[in-house]
């Protein structure tokens, strides 16, 4: 009797301890759910405020960011910024990130971290010319063969210090009131707070771009913290036939616009418009379907991406559909298979010192 008192007690104070530990795990899984969820910022939408997130203790904070101004009542639309224009203006890729929004974001230190030595030599060189790129840039813009920054350029000749570096053979000659500086590879030319960058032969259509507002444009298509809009031809060509799967869905694609708000996770807005004859309901069905796989395939203890998970949704207009997306910051490099250089020199020599 005695041994099986014991044995009923010693089952009972098991069954209180796994009990506590369900309760607990329990507990500690919702409180890693909601902490997910609390970092996910607003979707991008239309006339958003730009947001920046707190500067660390003994920091100095950046310029105040400008806001964007509210859209007229009646009347005609409110005209495009330069910047606007230029990522407005037609192009078969386009792709634009407010920096002020991602300073101090967990993104911003791993685009640091996988490119830690041409981060750190852009930096010097920017501020070799007079530019703090963590105080002065407002927002950055690629094409194929050139770029555009936009920031509180004006009442400093950054263009022409820029051009002190390409070596002796500098020309200069005017553009529509605007002095360009060519090099042996490169041109730069500035107008007020807008800098164009690009090639010597295109570097005047690049600086129509963002003089002339594009006919037709609405600048209220351009928001989000990262904007990003293509074609997919240089996707298509670059995906090649290795995965069917994933060739057969951009086939089924005339174009995508991307959007994405940044905080502790991505906030990720996709447009896409169908071609060949696919309706935008078929093209809906097949996401959900890849959402649907994707949902199933993450583990039970990875509590914040099931949690970002949750979010997502897919919707069918009927131009096209549109996917919204929460996605981890931290490890978004690893789960995209994105390459990051930095992480993985600084392992290798780790691994094998020198």
């Amino acid at each position: 009797m005695k041994r099986d008192l014991r044995a009923v007690l010693i089952a009972v104070a098991l069954l209180l301890a796994s009990g506590s530990l369900w309760l607990w795990s329990s507990s500690r899984a919702r409180e890693r759910r909601e902490q997910a969820l609390a970092g996910v910022p607003a979707f991008p939408a239309p006339g958003q405020r730009l947001e920046r997130r707190p500067v660390p203790p003994g920091q100095k904070p950046p310029p105040p960011m400008p806001r964007p101004a509210p859209p007229p009542p009646a009347g005609p639309a409110r005209a495009a910024d330069p910047m606007t224009s230029f990522v407005l203006a037609p192009a078969p890729s386009v792709a634009m990130v407010s920096v002020n929004a991602l300073l101090n974001t967990p993104l911003f230190e791993k685009v640091k971290e996988c490119l830690p030595l041409r981060y750190e030599s852009f930096v010097e060189q920017a501020r070799s010319v007079g530019v703090d790129l963590e105080r002065d840039v407002d927002r950055v813009a690629t094409i194929d063969g050139g770029a555009a920054m936009s920031g509180f350029f004006e009442g400093k000749d950054v263009a022409g210090a820029l051009a002190s570096r390409f070596g002796p053979d500098v020309r200069t000659h005017t553009h529509r009131g605007v002095t360009v500086h060519s090099g042996p590879g490169a041109a730069v030319a500035q107008s007020r707070n807008l800098i164009v960058f690009g090639d010597p032969a295109r570097i005047d259509a690049m600086l129509d771009r963002a003089l002339d507002p594009p006919a037709g444009g609405d600048p209220a298509e351009v928001y989000g913290d990262v904007y990003v809009r293509s074609d997919l031809s240089g996707v298509r060509a670059a995906a090649g036939r290795e995965n069917e799967s994933v060739q057969a869905l951009l086939d089924q694609l005339a174009g995508v616009t991307v959007r994405a708000n940044v905080w502790d996770s991505v906030a990720l807005t996709v447009e896409g418009k169908p071609r060949g004859g696919m309706s935008a309901q078929e093209l809906a069905r097949m996401a959900r379907g890849a959402i649907a796989l994707v949902r199933k395939q993450i583990a039970q203890d990875d509590v914040e991406v099931a949690a970002l998970a949750e979010l997502a949704k897919v919707e069918a207009g009927k131009d096209g559909l549109q996917v919204d997306l929460a996605l981890p910051a931290k490890d978004l490099f690893e789960r995209l298979k994105i390459p990051c250089p930095g992480r993985d020199r600084f392992k290798a020599r780790q691994r094998f010192p020198r």
